[in-house]
């Protein structure tokens, strides 16, 4: 029986013996799969032999695009934290790419590293986001056999471009900036910009609070919407600060019904990653000409409290609380730069116009010059009561007769005073002949 070219063949073997053989092509070379077997025996294990064969021509066939689409149902299953954000970069920068229409099983590590060359245009850390997906999905790609080694777990990200990234924290507030956006914002809003900025919440956990996570004195942050959990995955205590008291009694002024803390326009609840709309027009509004963002608010939280912008200096182990980070480390890049800008204030301040010795320049002058002069005829003595010792060593390391020159450091302090008096030259000549020296 003749079946597609391929696939497994039936023959009766030897003909007219009533019994078949099941033949294919492995390696090039055709060759029994078994033989001696009935018709239906026969036919059923070519059967499952194509079978078989469709499944592997599936896997070995199937695209990194197709295998997304599993790979992200699969971890929403699960729960993983911040799937919709993983499948938004996994469609916009993986499945869209022409790496995304390459099969599984043929990717090779050149194939990520033209992939990754091609990230123009985005941040180190939003590449490192996408690389490390990129590495997950494959890794579980190894694990379903479809890959035999992964060709993305060597790949790196140069680390210049982490150098070379705009500052994240560029976008801190002074207080009088603070004190702008808040009055710049809609008054509706108010409370909520207020709220984000003494607390220091994440977007995602401040739009998914309740009512019923407030208590007189603090907040709990352990809310999980969709089946994400906040970042930190722990539940933490947040205490509110006397300004962020005051927000939430002007928001319960404004909402009177309704269980979200923060809702939007109608009602319902915020997306994690929207900040409300107008926010860049506040900011503009309020004098602010570089770019902001709604997580900088968070940022210039962990900045004014430890620079004590609002009274008492906090410590990196406070703040570190205050803000679920996961480790002090974090919190230290704020005080990295607290220090850069102090020593960026520092350079760009020149001082006073007024002078700070009137009618001093001159006597001020004549004091250094003395002090040059004095410390000239102690240069010379030294260079003299080395030039007094027995044996005097040659620059050259060698004596020649009577004919000695001074050690190096000699000829050192000798030239740094010729180089200093400018209305007497001294030589290493001069000083040894005023001794009867001669000098080579």
């Amino acid at each position: 029986m003749k079946r597609k070219s391929g696939h497994a063949s039936v023959e009766e073997h030897p003909k007219g013996s009533g019994l078949y053989r099941v033949r294919t092509r492995i390696g090039g070379k055709l060759k029994t799969l078994a033989g001696k077997l009935t018709r239906g025996a026969a036919h059923a294990l070519a059967d499952a032999q194509a079978s078989v064969r469709n499944a592997q021509e599936l896997r070995e066939g199937l695209q990194l695009q197709t295998f997304g689409v599993a790979f992200m149902a699969r971890r929403a299953e699960q729960g993983v934290r911040g799937v919709r954000k993983d499948e938004l970069r996994w469609n916009k920068h993986i499945a869209a790419a022409p790496i995304g229409k390459l099969a599984v099983s043929s990717l090779l590590r050149s194939d990520v590293v033209e992939w990754r060359d091609k990230l123009q245009g985005m941040e180190h850390r939003s590449k490192l986001k996408l690389l490390n997906l990129l590495r997950v999905a494959l890794d579980e790609a190894v694990e379903r056999g479809i890959l035999e080694a992964n060709p993305a777990r060597e790949v790196k990200l140069h680390k210049s471009g982490a150098a070379r990234q705009t500052d994240d924290l560029e976008g801190i507030l002074t207080p009088e900036e603070q004190g702008a956006l808040i009055k710049a914002a809609r008054l509706r809003d108010r409370p909520a910009v207020v709220f984000a900025l003494f607390t220091g919440l994440r977007l995602s956990e401040q739009w998914r609070l309740d009512w019923s996570d407030l208590t007189d004195t603090a907040v709990i942050v352990s809310k999980s919407v969709g089946g994400e959990a906040a970042k930190s995955g722990k539940v933490r205590e947040v205490p509110l600060l006397p300004p962020a008291l005051e927000a939430i009694a002007v928001q319960r002024a404004f909402q009177r019904k309704g269980s979200i803390l923060f809702p939007g326009q109608r009602g319902a609840r915020r997306q994690d990653t929207k900040s409300p709309l107008s926010f860049p027009t506040w900011v503009k509004a309020a004098g602010i000409k570089r770019h902001v963002t709604w997580h900088d608010l968070r940022h210039t939280c962990a900045t004014s409290l430890l620079a004590g912008w609002w009274g008492r200096k906090w410590s990196l182990d406070e703040v570190c609380k205050l803000l679920g980070h996961s480790s002090i480390a974090v919190t230290e890049r704020y005080a990295r730069k607290l220090n850069e800008t102090l020593r960026l204030a520092v350079a760009g301040t020149s001082g006073p116009t007024f002078p700070v010795f009137p009618g001093g320049n001159e006597k001020a002058a004549t004091m250094q010059n003395r002090s040059i002069q004095g410390a000239f005829v102690k240069h010379r003595s030294q260079v003299q009561v080395q030039q007094s010792a027995p044996v005097l060593t040659t620059v050259g390391g060698e004596q020649e007769g009577n004919r000695e020159s001074a050690t190096p450091a000699a000829w050192a302090l000798a030239l740094a005073a010729g180089r200093v008096i400018s209305r007497r030259t001294v030589t290493v000549t001069a000083i040894f002949k005023r001794r009867g020296k001669g000098v080579a």
